[in-house]
């Protein structure tokens, strides 16, 4: 996304009509969520970089909550999207399929580092969350009751590896003492790690 700064036409042409509005506003409010989190987002910066009047936020959204809100939903539908399109098994992602959503997942971070675990779980509660999908999709696979702790620790592992892996790859790499030749060749192997942690599965 281009910021407004770096878009003169956004000054001499007004976003218009409803639904360029309300898209203008939403990738707005994805950049500075992303970048700073929702305490950080400002009605009217974000109407500025949207290139229309803060009190139109409060028409389509009633506020900066419900902006806030329709954007998570907004991360979390085009993940579910890219996620769906890429995946080989539409319901399980492939490995470190996050890293290619760097809006969502950081601004799922942000979220949850400023204790807004409602924003962050947003995708949860409307069905749209992709790892809660996958979940979903090994447990019914492979028969796992609801109160089996040890596979839940199990996926809470495999999430927090990928969510991990997005955000902090760079620093993981160099604790781990891999130098640029072999980046991918350990990257293609912690795919691997992910993808047989849990062993083959049922066919649906």
């Amino acid at each position: 996304m281009v910021s407004a700064a770096k878009n003169p036409k956004r000054d001499s042409s007004p976003v218009r009509g409803g639904d360029a509005v309300r898209r203008a506003l939403v990738e707005a409010t994805a950049r500075v969520l992303a970048e700073a989190g929702p305490s950080a987002v400002s009605v009217r910066e974000v109407a500025r970089l949207a290139g229309v009047n803060h009190g139109q936020i409060h028409h389509y959204f009633g506020g900066k909550r419900g902006l806030l809100k329709a954007t998570m939903r907004h991360l979390a539908s085009d993940h579910l999207a890219h996620a769906t399109e890429s995946s080989v098994e539409t319901s399980i992602p492939r490995a470190l399929q996050l890293a290619d959503d760097p809006l969502y997942w950081r601004a799922i971070c942000r979220c949850v580092m400023e204790g807004d675990l409602e924003l962050a779980g947003l995708e949860v509660d409307e069905g749209i969350s992709v790892p809660r999908r996958a979940l979903d999709t090994l447990m019914t696979r492979l028969e796992i009751s609801d109160t089996d702790l040890d596979f839940k620790a199990k996926f809470a592992a495999i999430a927090a590896l990928q969510l991990g892996w997005a955000a902090l790859e760079d620093f993981v790499l160099l604790i781990s003492d891999v130098d640029e030749s072999e980046r991918e060749a350990v990257r293609d192997r912690v795919k691997v790690i992910i993808s047989n942690w849990f062993g083959p599965l049922p066919a649906p």
